[in-house]
């Protein structure tokens, strides 16, 4: 899981980011997250397993139940995890709709689908949301042949998808 304050809970890689930061990246992640920067997308933050991931955060910091609760951990255990700016998301969903990922980001709630919503978080005065980026949960047995269909768009020549 990389983010700026979190533990690690995955083996990981520390990679240079396109800006020239360093950042952790769980193992799993590494090909995908460089396939994205390879297209000029932006990563905020990842997780190979975001239900596993959370768990392990409320075990580190002994949190309360409510910080990641067992249904919570539950409903995302298996599920990848992309944290991205909104209008990069947003390219990569039109990026996929050509591909066999079709149905997964298009069709909602059906097996395999995609979770992609922006959260709105409230303070104690407004509802604001949260620097504008996408979640994106899908599953985890997903990455690979994700990671490979975005390397195929990007060695097309006009970057178009693979049908």
């Amino acid at each position: 899981m990389d983010s700026t304050n979190t533990l690690q809970i995955h083996p990981s890689e520390r990679l240079i980011t396109p800006d020239g930061s360093q950042a952790e990246i769980d193992i799993e992640m590494v090909p995908l997250i460089l396939a994205l920067w390879a297209l000029n997308l932006i990563t905020v933050a990842s997780c190979q397993d975001f239900g596993e991931g959370t768990a392990g955060q409320r075990w580190a910091y002994q949190r309360a139940s409510r910080y990641g609760g067992d249904a919570f951990i539950a409903y995302y255990m298996g599920y990848a995890w992309l944290k991205m700016p909104l209008a990069d998301a947003q390219h990569l969903g039109n990026m996929l709709l050509g591909t066999e990922f079709h149905d997964m980001i298009a069709m909602r709630w059906t097996p395999g689908s995609w979770r992609m919503h922006i959260p709105l978080v409230f303070d104690q005065h407004r509802g604001v949301t949260s620097d504008d980026a996408a979640q994106i949960h899908f599953p985890r047995n997903q990455i690979t042949n994700l990671t490979a269909i975005l390397e195929s768009i990007r060695s097309q020549p006009s970057g178009a998808p693979i049908a």
